[in-house]
């Protein structure tokens, strides 16, 4: 029996047995999304297509649009057999049933016979994501794609010990440009900082899990994509390359692969996809796609944009107000009470018509949010961890709303691994909260840079070798 896998770009793989396509993850085939941002950095070839068609079954990681793609959805022939997360909202599955799909839910954690020789055990999370473990000729493929490991760490470590480590490679996303960072000041002047500003960072933060894991190897994937709106191609620079991956990785137990590949699972050797690493710049366009910066909104569509907001009542603890700014228009919604204080906490949000409206249409804020053409001022308040968490995640995707619906949802996830989600949200606060009081504590009392550099050994980085800090 022979098995490979292929990364085809952003984060689709496929999984072959025997030259015959098995499984493929999140078919993003063809088009664009995030309102036009987002191209595939190579675009498919017509065979590479037809594989993921013909595949026996095709795994759904989340609902963000690069992953959960529906121009791609509609070149799938009905009656195709999907594999879902078990998520704490039932919309995907809804949606693709009406669709005229085979629609197939994973529990939690328990494996799932495709073939004789390859079998899947899904892990889905309460960031509403999912990882994908896969089991194939006797080699374990951990595919993150965009999930953080949301206290699942010493599980998979336990399972990725039970294999040869030259038979383990994790496939991730490492990207600094996959959310929102198009920050602006009061003025409107970018506070985007250098591209070469955060990746070393997020570079090491990778190898350094994929390392703790005990993978034998890191394989590119979940990132490959180009900025191709006239108003977000500025962020292209701030993507991680394969050239930055191999100038910053930092773990040389860890095997590097590039993406675009393919990968014998027998023998461990891959082959190039593509003759270069060069992204297809020929997608850039000199248009917005459907939106107008100019157009303005009606009466009643700033109703509808208020009702939208309203909706997210979590956020009346953390934010006093969110205000738009829409064809030169601005409208402040009050959140809590402080709404109109001096001292207020609240997001602006420059954005354009079209978008804002689908966005209110269908409740997914994230979409606004990862496209980077919208820009985001923050007035005494950050988006992380308690607003894009809460709108995004937690609203958006799972239809959370009010209190004891929250009550009830994080009661799920802690019944079912409560070591793990403590850990995890621990993490969030350390990461989100605490750290960056530290941050900005040393920043004043100028000892930022040897706490820094202290830290970072502290983790492992390569920190003293010429590379950045």
């Amino acid at each position: 029996m022979s098995s490979r896998f292929e990364t085809l770009g952003n984060a689709s793989v496929v999984v072959f047995e025997d030259a015959k396509p098995v499984l493929a993850t999140d078919p993003w085939l063809v088009g664009t999304c995030y309102f036009g941002s987002w191209a595939l950095d190579h675009p498919l070839s017509r065979q590479q297509i037809q594989h993921i068609t013909e595949a026996g079954w095709i795994w759904i990681s989340h609902g963000h649009p690069d992953h959960l793609h529906d121009e791609s959805l509609g070149m799938l022939p009905a009656g195709k057999q999907f594999l879902l997360p078990d998520h704490y909202d039932g919309d995907i599955a809804t949606n693709l049933r009406e669709r005229g799909f085979d629609v197939t839910i994973l529990p939690y954690r328990s494996w799932h016979r495709l073939t004789p020789g390859v079998r899947v055990m899904c892990i889905d999370n309460i960031n509403q994501d999912a990882i994908l473990v896969i089991e194939a000729d006797g080699s374990l493929i951990i595919d993150l794609n965009d999930s953080p490991l949301c206290g699942e760490f010493n599980f998979l470590r336990r399972l990725i010990r039970g294999y040869p480590r030259e038979k383990t490679w994790l496939l991730a996303l490492c990207s600094v440009d996959a959310d929102m960072f198009n920050f602006v000041d009061e003025t409107g002047q970018s506070l985007v900082g250098p591209p070469e500003e955060r990746k070393p960072g997020a570079v090491w933060t990778v190898a350094r899990t994929a390392a703790q894991l005990g993978v034998g190897h890191f394989c590119c994937s979940s990132s490959q994509h180009i900025y191709v709106r006239e108003d977000s191609v500025w962020a292209n620079p701030h993507r991680i390359s394969w050239a930055d991956m191999k100038r910053y990785w930092s773990r040389p137990e860890v095997d590097l692969i590039e993406p675009f590949v393919t990968v014998d699972l027998n023998s461990g050797a891959y082959v190039r996809n593509h003759p270069q690493q060069i992204s297809d710049e020929s997608q850039i366009t000199a248009t917005t796609g459907d939106d107008d910066w100019s157009a303005r909104l009606t009466a009643e569509e700033w109703n509808r944009v208020e009702t939208f907001m309203h909706k997210f009542q979590l956020i009346r603890r953390y934010i006093d107000f969110v205000e738009f700014q829409v064809g030169g228009e601005t409208r402040r919604i009050p959140i809590s009470r402080r709404g109109d204080d001096a001292n207020a906490r609240g997001i602006v949000f420059h954005v354009p018509k079209q978008s804002l409206l689908t966005t209110v249409e269908y409740g997914y804020l994230d979409d606004l949010l990862i496209g980077n053409f919208m820009k985001v001022r923050l007035v005494n308040t950050k988006l992380y961890p308690r607003f894009t968490p809460l709108v995004a995640k937690i609203g958006g995707n799972a239809k959370v709303f009010t209190r004891g619906q929250y009550y009830r949802f994080l009661s799920r996830y802690f019944r079912r691994n409560p070591v793990g989600m403590v850990t995890y949200r621990t993490q969030i606060e350390w990461d989100q909260i605490i750290l960056p009081w530290f941050r900005t504590l040393s920043e004043r009392l100028g000892i930022k840079r040897p706490l820094k550099y202290l830290y970072r050994r502290w983790l492992g980085d390569p920190v003293g070798t010429g590379k950045p800090v």
